[in-house]
Formats: structure tokens, sequence, C-alpha cells
């Protein structure tokens, strides 16, 4: 009977705990913002998401590994501080010493400053990470007037460039000469 109350206790405490708080991570890739929440305290962040061809995939992802001091296999060994690895396909969250920050940039990672990198690798390394990735990027967009909000108004023509048509080559005088010596 004591060891019954002793579990029913234990059960008790451990389910009245506060759970584990992880750091919520969202990534919008419209704005190029990075927000971090971990407790009370929230950042936000200007980020370089993939540039087209090379999109950052939407989702929601969990921290697969994490590297301080990582260099790509993929691209010349290029620097990759503070890498928070979310995909199968080697996608991370990292630092970058790359200017340009809030436009998209690069090969599918999220890019950061490596200062806010480092803040973002140590709040993960101490209380995990859910990652989420939302929007699509202003360059992967259609064209405005393809848009289906955009359907209802008019578009304007825009002028076309005329073009001349090609005139046929004609035959070098040399040429004439040695064709008809030829035939003779």
């Amino acid at each position: 009977m004591k060891m019954f109350r002793f579990f029913l206790l234990a059960a008790t405490l451990l389910a009245a705990a506060p759970a584990f708080a992880t750091v919520r991570i969202s990534i919008d890739l419209a704005s190029q913002r990075l927000t971090a929440v971990r407790g009370g305290e929230t950042v936000v962040w200007k980020i370089s998401s993939g540039r087209p061809g090379y999109e950052t995939p939407t989702g929601h992802y969990a921290v697969m590994r994490m590297e301080a001091d990582h260099y790509s296999d993929e691209y010349d060994q290029a620097p990759m501080p503070y890498a928070i690895f979310f995909s199968p396909r080697g996608l991370a969250i990292h630092g970058s010493f790359e200017r340009g920050l809030g436009a998209p940039r690069s090969h599918g990672c999220v890019r950061l400053s490596v200062a806010n990198a480092q803040k973002l690798f140590e709040w993960v390394e101490q209380q995990g990470a859910t990652i989420d990735i939302v929007g699509e990027t202003r360059t992967a967009r259609a064209p405005r007037s393809e848009r289906a909000d955009d359907l209802t108004r008019p578009v304007r023509a825009r002028p076309v460039a005329r073009v001349r048509p090609a005139q046929p080559a004609q035959p070098a005088p040399s040429d004439f000469f040695l064709f008809e010596a030829d035939r003779y």
C-alpha cells in the first residue's frame, strides 16, 4: 500500500510539473523575418531564405542536429556557423557573413547574422526547438497580373517590338564565279 501511494504521489507531481519549454521558431518567408520565443522573451531578426530555384520549403520541423562550426560540403566549404539542421536535404538555420539579409539569397537555408545565430543556437542547445516555416518569398510569386485576386482588373498591353524579316543571304561574287566555272 505504501508503494502504491508513493507511485501515485510521484505520478501526480510529474503531471503537475511544468512541461519542458522549447524554443518556438517561426520563419515568415514573405517578410524575411525569424521570430523566436523562449519563455517570455521574443526576438525578431532579418533572414535570407532560398532564392528562386532554391526555395526554402514551408512546413513544421524539428531540430535534426546542430553544429557550432560547420562548413558546407556542397558549396565549396562555405562557412555555416551555428547551424541548426532541420531538413533531411541538409537545410539549416545558420549564421552568415554575407550582406543583404532581408531578401532571398541562399540555396534553401535560412541565414541570420552570426551574432543572432549564436544566440539562437545557445537557446536551442539548452531547451530544444520547434520550427515553423510559412509564406512564400516575394520573388517566387506570380507576376501581379497573373494572381487570382487581380483577374478582374484590365491589364494594359505593352507595345510589341517590330522586327524586320531577315534578308536572304546573297552569294559573294567569288562564290558565283567558282560555281559557274565548275559547271563547264
